[in-house]
């Protein structure tokens, strides 16, 4: 089911489209800064920076930065927001539950795809700004400021050689995407709610506006770490550049996203099962 899910995947032009796009972004965002402000100290988060122009390993981080709040989420929302609601808005979906397999087994294959797709974009993300930064900026170590510990007597400046800078990078990739966990599992389950995929990827995207504007409210500050979007918990993987890291805030961030994507995914499990194809 899973081989099956995946040729069909990636036979669809919008399945390309997403990945090259956000790809294309990372190369954009290369290109504007090493033209216009390659010296400029970047923003990480709100909590460091670093200087384009001293690694390309900063444009992986970079690009991170640029696509994370809007790009990203917006990418996952279309690939699980397609994995069921599109084969149904087609007709196809009453064709493959016809075959002799439990319906959990059919969502279980198609959230395994849309899941691994969601993984790739984040990936493509991270390895096209890696790629267009060493081909703009070169093969150096990564100095990185830390803001939260710099002070007059003290620059709180880490310097990551090429191979650490890697595996940081790789770490912070993995948070991204744990981030956009409880997106994913709440867009699978509009999918599995609804006939119309735009309607389902609106639903995800919604999610993480909402979250984060009632993370705004001053009355509701008690409420935001346990929303399942905020820009506090978006930025946290930032920290894998900083020493010491903050593991509590990351602990708390996978307790969260674990949560929440647990909570979404039982639910659109429970309304397969007892979803009617037929009407």
């Amino acid at each position: 089911m899973i081989v099956i899910e995946l040729v069909k995947q990636a036979r669809r032009v919008a399945t390309w489209v997403v990945l090259g796009a956000l790809a294309a972004v990372a190369g954009v965002v290369t290109l504007i800064i090493a033209t216009t402000s390659a010296s400029t100290p970047e923003r990480l988060a709100d909590a460091g920076s670093v200087v384009p122009n001293s690694s390309g390993f900063t444009m992986a981080a970079v690009s991170l930065n640029a696509i994370l709040l809007f790009l990203l989420p917006l990418a996952v929302a279309v690939f699980a927001g397609e994995s069921v609601a599109g084969d149904a808005s087609w007709g196809s979906l009453r064709y493959v539950l016809a075959r002799p397999v439990s319906r959990l087994r059919v969502l279980g294959a198609k959230t395994a795809v849309a899941a691994g797709l969601s993984l790739a974009a984040v990936v493509v993300v991270s390895v096209a700004g890696l790629a267009f930064g060493v081909a703009a900026f070169g093969w150096h170590p990564l100095s990185v400021l830390d803001l939260q510990h710099a002070s007059p007597f003290a620059s709180g400046v880490t310097v990551f050689s090429p191979g650490a800078a890697l595996a940081r990078l790789g770490l912070a990739t993995g948070i991204v995407a744990g981030s956009l966990v409880s997106t994913f599992a709440f867009t699978l389950l509009c999918s599995v709610l609804t006939d119309r995929p735009f309607t389902a990827v609106a639903g995800g995207v919604l999610l993480t506006f909402v979250s984060r504007a009632l993370n705004d409210v001053p009355g509701l500050h008690a409420l935001g770490p346990w929303l399942p979007s905020t820009d506090a918990g978006t930025g946290l993987w930032a920290q894998v550049y900083f020493q010491p890291a903050d593991v509590a805030a990351l602990r708390h961030l996978a307790l969260v996203q674990l949560v929440y994507g647990a909570a979404f995914l039982v639910a659109a499990a429970v309304w397969f099962r007892r979803k009617d194809v037929l009407s």
